[in-house]
């Protein structure tokens, strides 16, 4: 994985998170999902979420899982593996949660933990105005592992706001966002359902 794939695979690394945006009669997906490295965006540990101080954060957290179904993905290569999953009602998406593990040591570059985490300070900039709202980003470093954990939950954050960050972004007309439509596009991308 080169410096540069390497860097605008974590930059649009949240932008595929909003993969299933489009409208049913006409599905889109992402050009961010058509690269490997971009594939390799996956779900926010929902372990983040315990690491709350009061219960009652951990129950507000949990709020939009509770009572959905769940699908998880994933992809992976010789740098790192990516898991995405996916809380759903019908075809409502709820949350969107990912998490991406990579290999630091398996990583081209001169640098590669640097980068990587500059390249997440980046994206938090980019995202500040939501995270604590609907959507977190976080990364840490552990054992040779970079993670990155991210998490939309679309029954909290603006999505007035978020389109305003990613112009991609197509909620459906009634401000949900497609189950069935970010599955797809997960899968072309070249996920595989677990």
């Amino acid at each position: 994985m080169n410096k540069t794939v390497k860097t605008v695979a974590i930059l649009l690394s949240a932008g595929l998170l909003l993969v299933g945006c489009a409208s049913k009669e006409k599905p889109k997906s992402t050009a961010q999902t058509s690269t490997k490295a971009t594939t390799k965006a996956t779900t926010e540990s929902s372990t983040k979420a315990k690491t709350k101080n009061s219960s009652t954060d951990e129950v507000k957290e949990e709020d939009s899982r509770v009572g959905a179904q769940k699908t998880v993905l994933e992809t992976s290569d010789e740098a790192g593996k990516s898991t995405v999953t996916l809380y759903y009602k019908g075809d409502t998406l709820l949350v969107q949660e990912k998490v991406d593990d990579y290999n630091i040591s398996k990583m081209d570059g001169d640098n590669p933990l640097e980068e990587m985490k500059e390249a997440v300070a980046i994206s938090q900039e980019k995202f500040k105005d939501l995270i604590g709202n609907g959507f977190e980003l976080t990364s840490e470093y552990k054992d040779g592992i970079f993670y990155i954990y991210n998490t939309i939950d679309y029954t909290k954050i603006d999505l007035q706001k978020l389109k305003e960050i990613v112009p991609g972004f197509n909620p459906l007309n009634d401000s949900t966002v497609s189950y069935s439509v970010t599955k797809e596009s997960l899968i072309n991308s070249g996920m595989v359902e677990k």
